[in-house]
């Protein structure tokens, strides 16, 4: 009886001697205020368009400030830049690339989808989303002499987009099959091309048209450029006559969005282009000109001329310069990003769209781009 007293005994002595050199192992209770936080964090990396660039900050800052462990980086850089980044395999890569316009053949070829894209330079496949709708706009300065000339023509059209930032002479124009006569009515043949050639009114003066917009790596550039000259020739297809923006008359162009609305302020005789976001958030200091969708003549006979708001690039009535602007995902990444993205179709995240200033996607679309995410 004595020995088994004596057992027990020593057994509850061992015991509390292994819980003794556990605590000072420390594998025993420790204060919950030292504890580490283990949660892993991520980043989202994010580049490219800078008119898709607003969504993607006003996403990924409400994205992050959801998710603790969640960090989103946004860079622009133009929709080539987004196109390159999201197929590259090297330290640049990104795993959504945003763009104002759709891929080109020399970068990705389409899958049966119509969605999914296979980069050509490398093994990587993308998945593109349609993320919101844009009013490319037509900005002078606000109060300016452009702003009052064109306030007083009722707007431009878009044949009268072309003669001012074409590179083509009036003749080949003309050859090409606009109405001169109708374009600039008030035109004085001296070779330059003024605000004053385009209305005998005198708020529009015989001062020369400066020119501002996207640079070449930007999808804003390639879509006014295909809209408003001739599209075979912009896109330099063989048998055309290539035509682009007027360099020799000092086109002044920029990757940065706020470097255009800079230079559109700091001169009122000046004209650019670029998302309606841009006009929206500089509307104090900018005026958006109305647009008659008329290739061959003047505003003044074309008619019916457009302003860019909400309810005009939503219903297809400010044509042609509506566009959809697109994020694009690495295959690859669908387990980082997925939330990220399904934030961005969700009520809150189309609020964000209208808040930085385009225009929501229709149910029927966000049912089809959440289905794209799977």
């Amino acid at each position: 009886m004595m020995m088994k007293k004596n057992g027990i005994a020593w057994t509850i002595v061992l015991t509390l001697m292994i819980a003794s050199m556990a605590g000072c192992l420390g594998g025993g209770d420790t204060d919950t205020n030292d504890a580490t936080d283990t949660t892993e964090q991520k980043t989202i990396n994010i580049a490219g368009s800078s008119t898709v660039f607003p969504v993607a900050s006003a996403w990924g800052q409400a994205y992050s400030d959801a998710n603790s462990d969640y960090t989103v980086t946004v860079a622009g850089g133009g929709s080539g830049a987004g196109a390159s980044k999201v197929c590259s395999t090297d330290s640049d890569s990104v795993h959504i690339g945003d763009m104002s316009r759709d891929w080109k053949t020399s970068e990705a070829e389409a899958g049966e989808d119509g969605y999914t894209f296979n980069c050509l330079d490398s093994d990587i496949t993308v998945t593109q989303l349609v993320v919101a709708i844009d009013g490319l706009s037509v900005v002078v300065k606000k109060g300016g002499t452009a702003d009052q000339c064109i306030t007083e023509m009722g707007g431009l059209s878009m044949g009268q987009l072309r003669w001012i930032f074409t590179d083509w002479t009036e003749s080949e124009l003309t050859d090409d099959g606009l109405n001169m006569t109708s374009i600039t009515p008030n035109n004085d043949n001296d070779g330059a091309r003024e605000w004053g050639d385009l209305s005998a009114s005198g708020a529009c003066a015989d001062t020369e048209i400066k020119l501002w917009g996207a640079d070449s790596d930007s999808g804003t550039y390639e879509y006014f450029g295909e809209q408003v000259f001739c599209k075979n020739c912009f896109a330099g297809k063989e048998g055309y006559e290539a035509e682009g923006f007027d360099s020799a008359r000092g086109y002044q162009n920029s990757a940065d969005d706020n470097q255009i609305v800079n230079g559109i302020t700091g001169d009122e005789y000046a004209i650019g282009y670029f998302g309606y976001a841009y006009y929206e958030e500089n509307a104090n200091t900018l005026s958006v000109s109305a647009i008659a969708n008329n290739d061959t003549h003047g505003v003044q006979d074309a008619g019916g001329a457009v302003t860019p708001e909400a309810s005009t690039v939503a219903d297809g009535s400010y044509a042609p310069l509506s566009r959809f602007i697109y994020m694009n995902v690495n295959n690859d990444e669908w387990d980082l990003v997925r939330g990220f993205l399904e934030y961005g179709y969700s009520d809150a995240g189309m609020d964000h769209v209208m808040d930085v200033g385009y225009v929501a996607l229709p149910q029927a679309m966000i049912d089809e781009m959440v289905a794209r995410i799977g």
